[in-house]
């Protein structure tokens, strides 16, 4: 008799991950909810009473088991030190997932949470999730998964996390099937609530069409319509009504039921009517039983069903997960790319670059590729996939970069899964998703010694070629280069963790215009190994307003936020500009402030602006530029600024960095205070390099 594998079911909201897994064959031994509605429908439906506040649950109190569930809330870290793991994680409810992990070592790990987790905090939230399972020693691997997807006609996509102990979960084995249509879905008969021909209207055949998702927007209930950012005569686009405003035909898909729609606003077309989806229809487009009992106020039932998962999609990993890990239990460890990864790093922490067994002249063909790393990251990351993959696939050429090639393989694949998430980890220089995608390098050709993409300049391409050679020709050791590259990185990085000079421990009382001067030089200066240098205007900015805000009383009750990556603020979600004050009691964007350096204001640029913070109830924007502004557009621009004010209320502010500079300098009391915020902003910020902190130090050696 097959034996009965067991889990918990932890942030067990009304059961919905349990009941998968029980579909699939799973015991539970155990639940966790803290939510007073919650737990009375869990009980009325699993004849148990979940456990309250997991923070207060003594971890060594719970049963053993193989799978451990958890759709926990998707909250912030604080990114402490370079490893961004298990650490960074304390004070947030994932921490009470990994303690209770790392004391019961399950089999298993299935994290269930919405789609945003991939981008929150900047992508920085997976990463540490990623990161602290991998510390517990679990192997991990992720995708989103729409409900779609799993016979139910919803479009609701879902970020599934799976970490094993011995091998790795290979998503492409999950079991999908055919989209089906809401309308076989829906109750016969029942006290529907219809609406009324004059409170709705239904859009021309010739604007409906079947979406990519499944969805079919056939019309709108006669609300007002957004506003921000809307062409007239757009009415047909489903994105110009609020979500409670659209009507959906039942020959398609449902869109997401969302945990915040309490009043069950649902809209659908149906043999030739509109009226809402039931309560009870919402349940079964989730994939609950029809038996699945409901209590409570409708309200919180519409909640409830809207935090809660797809059970089929949950019931079809459950089977893989039995099928590709529990089953395959003492069988011999699966080996990663990730691990390999991992040990080689390990190693090369506590390793001397003249102690690595290779000549000098590969060491220098090593520390090229290493030293144009920010510069030429698509190079260097295909650099340390291709060493990976020969590390772990001896056999595979590794200049067949390609799975289309005879005998090649995948190396963005690789990459996107395995070698770019584990740079990102440990702070090395990394691509935002993979080497392969610098059109240069991904040309259809073998990466040998007559490649013809276009690699800069001639010297790295000729290098990087090099270094492959060498390794198919002459079997050279690639974990030899490898572990020589990451000590190269590692060094690079201590390097980079420069004390600081603060010029007012040399000096007391620095004039305001040699500050200027101090910070003209530091901006300017011809950085020619590293990029970046646009961000300091940016620190010197930031660390203006840090005593600003200690010092004005315009700024009482205001809160200055934290700088984000320097990407441009449109490229940020939610952000106006690289700079962002906000009102504290209503959580308001106040202020905000974008630097552009090298580059002169235009109209262009005071519309880009608008557009960003045209729904938001700013006050004040300010637009710098190193060089100033086009004098040509000076009129414009003014017309420009006039007509936002009048229509928006925001007092828009171009000019000058340096005179911008001068003035709130002059406007501050404390400009010894206003250098210490400099000095600690270059030294914490994480796309400072090198480079920036050594020109700053020469200026005060010399």
């Amino acid at each position: 008799m097959k034996k009965q594998y067991t889990f918990i079911d932890l942030f067990a909201g009304i059961g919905g991950m349990r009941l998968g897994l029980e579909k699939a064959g799973f015991k539970c031994v155990y639940s966790s909810e803290w939510d007073p509605h919650a737990k009375e429908m869990y009980e009325l439906n699993f004849g148990e009473d979940p456990e309250g506040d997991i923070t207060s649950v003594n971890e060594k109190s719970i049963p053993d088991h193989n799978v451990l569930l958890a759709g926990f809330p998707c909250q912030p870290f604080s990114i402490s030190g370079r490893k961004e793991g298990f650490a960074d994680t304390r004070g947030t409810l994932f921490f009470d997932v990994l303690r209770i992990a790392q004391e019961k070592q399950p089999d298993v790990l299935l994290l269930e949470n919405v789609k945003h987790l991939v981008h929150h905090d900047r992508g920085r939230t997976l990463q540490v999730i990623l990161r602290s399972l991998r510390e517990l020693g679990y192997k991990v691997d992720w995708r989103l998964m729409n409900a779609k997807d799993f016979g139910v006609p919803q479009n609701r996509e879902r970020i599934i996390i799976i970490a094993s102990k011995d091998r790795e979960f290979n998503f492409d084995l999950i079991e999908t099937s055919d989209p089906v249509m809401l309308e076989d879905f829906l109750d016969k008969e029942g006290d529907f609530e219809y609406l009324s021909p004059d409170e709705y209207t239904l859009l021309d055949d010739e604007h409906i069409k079947v979406q990519k998702s499944g969805l079919i927007f056939v019309g709108y209930r006669n609300k007002k319509i957004r506003v921000a950012g809307v062409r007239p005569g757009t009415e047909h686009l489903s994105r110009v009504h609020k979500q409670p405003n659209r009507i959906y035909s039942t020959k398609g898909t449902h869109p997401t039921i969302p945990s915040q729609e309490t009043a069950g606003r649902f809209f659908i077309y149906h043999e030739g009517q509109v009226r809402k989806l039931t309560l009870r229809e919402c349940y079964r487009i989730m994939g609950f039983p029809d038996n699945y009992k409901l209590a409570g106020p409708i309200g919180s039932c519409y909640l409830r069903i809207g935090n809660s998962v797809c059970v089929p999609m949950i019931e079809a990993i459950a089977k893989q997960i039995d099928k590709q890990i529990l089953s395959q239990r003492g069988k011999e460890k699966m080996v990663t790319h990730y691990d390999v990864l991992e040990r080689v790093y390990s190693q090369a922490i506590n390793t001397e670059l003249d102690s690595i067994d290779i000549t000098e002249e590969e060491k220098e063909l090593l520390q090229t590729i290493v030293n144009r790393a920010e510069k030429s990251k698509g190079v260097y990351t295909v650099v340390v996939t291709s060493l990976t993959q020969k590390i772990l696939n001896p056999n595979q050429d590794i200049r067949l970069h390609q799975a289309n090639m005879i005998d090649g393989y995948s190396g963005r694949s690789v990459d996107t899964k395995y070698v770019t998430p584990f740079l990102k980890s440990v702070g090395f220089p990394a691509m935002k998703e993979s080497g392969w995608l610098t059109r240069s390098l991904e040309q259809p050709y073998p990466y040998d010694k007559d490649y013809q993409g276009k690699v800069t300049p001639a010297i790295l391409k000729k290098t990087f070629l090099e270094v492959l050679h060498r390794i198919e020709t002459y079997n050279a050791d690639p974990e030899q280069y490898l572990l020589t590259m990451f000590v190269m990185l590692i060094e690079e990085q201590r390097t980079r963790d420069i004390a600081i000079i603060n010029p007012i421990e040399k000096e007391s009382n620095i004039p305001i215009r040699t500050i200027i001067s101090y910070l003209i030089s530091h901006f300017n200066y011809r950085y020619l190994h590293t990029s970046g240098a646009s961000r300091l205007p940016v620190l010197a900015f930031y660390s203006i307003y840090q005593c600003m805000m200690e010092e004005l009383d315009r700024f009482n009750g205001k809160e200055l936020l934290p700088l984000g990556n320097h990407l441009s603020a449109d490229m940020r979600s939610g952000a106006v500009g690289d700079i962002e004050i906000k009102d504290a009691e209503t959580g308001d964007i106040y202020e905000g402030l974008e630097v552009k350096h090298g580059i002169k204001i235009n109209k262009y640029m005071v519309s880009d602006a608008y557009s960003k913070f045209k729904t938001t109830k700013i006050q004040r924007y300010y637009i710098l530029s190193s060089v100033g502004i086009d004098p040509e557009e000076q009129d414009d621009i003014n017309e420009l600024i006039y007509n936002i004010e009048e229509e928006h209320g925001c007092q828009v502010i171009v000019n000058g960095l340096i005179p911008s500079l001068q003035y709130y300098l002059r406007l501050i009391k404390d400009t010894d205070k206003f250098l210490q915020y400099y000095v600690e902003n270059l030294e914490n910020d994480q796309t400072i390099k090198k480079e920036h902190k050594l020109y700053w130090n020469e200026m005060f050696t010399e």
